[in-house]
């Protein structure tokens, strides 16, 4: 008698990796076939599989077309199945997927595309948080200004890639007028926000999006305007950082 881990792993076989007679012994009789039995179970998991994987990167299968898209999903899903009852997460390694089945083609810019659609879908679940009120900051001494660490609201992601990938999103959406856009185009430097009734997407000049990047990892306001200032050197980063306040990118602060 196998073990219950048999068990799991011979139906694991047969419903996702299409062995469906190490599984089809094991289950009683009935009018309908153990195989097909197998069958319908294995074509639910690979058809709610293909669903989500479609839903979350819409842009790739307008793209790409949707039999193409569907036999990479079904690779993919034979790689990086789902780990979890929540579909929504079976897109997480969909990105890094493409990067190395496209990789050295003209396609390769369709991970950064992904990477774009997955951003998306993880500002959506995001939590949320109250906006920041600039005013608290006048409670702080001029002389710990630098090592102010400024916290980046829970609903934003940033994408950096060397394809205009925001032109190309945009390009893709529902009623979009038809257009052609150059994969030499130019690099994006991409927020990605939730804000109260929708996602806004937008680009951002270099030294903004060092300056977010790096409250996202942490840094001090003296370690962020360093970054800043790297990324453009004739940024004024006074500004830079109002315009960071007024994109409520920020939501609280704390002095290292």
């Amino acid at each position: 008698m196998p073990s219950l881990r048999e068990l799991q792993i011979a139906f694991l076989d047969g419903t996702l990796h299409g062995y469906p007679a190490q599984i089809a012994s094991l289950i009683a009789a009935s009018e309908l076939a153990p195989e097909a039995r197998v069958a319908i179970y294995a074509n639910n998991a690979r058809e709610g599989f293909l669903s989500a994987l479609a839903a979350t990167f819409p842009v790739i299968e307008r793209l790409a077309g949707a039999d193409w898209f569907r036999q990479t999903g079904r690779d993919y899903m034979s790689r990086h199945p789902s780990c979890s009852g929540n579909l929504h997460f079976v897109g997480e390694r969909f990105a890094a997927f493409l990067e190395d089945a496209l990789r050295g083609t003209d396609f390769a810019y369709f991970a950064d595309v992904a990477r774009l659609e997955w951003a998306y879908q993880e500002v959506l679940v995001a939590a949320d948080h109250p906006s920041f009120d600039i005013s608290a900051l006048s409670g702080v001494s001029p002389d710990a200004y630098d090592s102010l660490v400024f916290r980046v609201h829970p609903a934003l992601q940033l994408i950096e890639s060397r394809y205009p990938v925001l032109a190309i999103w945009k390009a893709n959406q529902p009623g979009a007028v038809e257009q052609s856009i150059s994969l030499d185009a130019g690099s994006s430097r991409v927020l990605i926000i939730r804000r109260e009734d929708h996602v806004e997407l937008r680009q951002l000049p270099a030294a903004g999006f060092a300056l977010l990047r790096a409250f996202m990892q942490g840094a001090t306001l003296s370690e962020a305007f360093e970054r800043a200032a790297q990324a453009d050197p004739n940024a004024d980063l006074a500004f830079v950082l109002g315009h960071v306040v007024k994109l409520q990118a920020l939501v609280d602060f704390e002095i290292r």
